[in-house]
């Protein structure tokens, strides 16, 4: 975790992978559309990687959890994320807890926890933005 918060803290990334000290992916794109890549890209090479992201919401949580991190680190979380991550025993680490994404002044950024509220299946979270995004 630790070398994943200091390379995404010194560089304007939004999505970082490393796994056992090696960087898988970094970029500066969407988070839910390079993690969804990610996971075709690299399938089952995500689990125990270390995730950094700049906006962890529902949606990109549910994916973490789909691909078995071993750690997410993020700039801002909403709430809901950080509920699926601890449910999911997996450690996360924020800068910035958002409390109430419906009253951000970018309404766009929560699009996916919208439309995920109802959801707490990463499978089934997976199945959803992939047909969604990758199609």
């Amino acid at each position: 975790m630790d070398l994943v918060t200091d390379l995404f803290s010194k560089s304007d990334l939004s999505i970082i992978i490393v796994k056992n000290g090696s960087i898988l992916l970094k970029k500066k794109e969407n988070e839910i559309k390079t993690l969804l890549e990610a996971i075709n890209d690299f399938q089952d090479n995500l689990k125990n990687s270390t995730i950094g992201i700049n906006l962890l919401e529902k949606a990109s949580a549910l994916l973490c959890v789909y691909t078995k991190v071993a750690g997410v680190y993020s700039h801002r979380s909403t709430k809901k994320a950080l509920a699926v991550l601890i449910r999911a025993g997996i450690p996360g680490q924020t800068d910035e807890i958002i409390i109430k994404p419906e009253e951000s002044n970018n309404q766009q950024d929560f699009i996916y926890e919208k439309r995920l509220s109802y959801i707490d299946s990463p499978e089934f979270a997976y199945e959803i933005l992939k047909e969604k995004i990758l199609k």
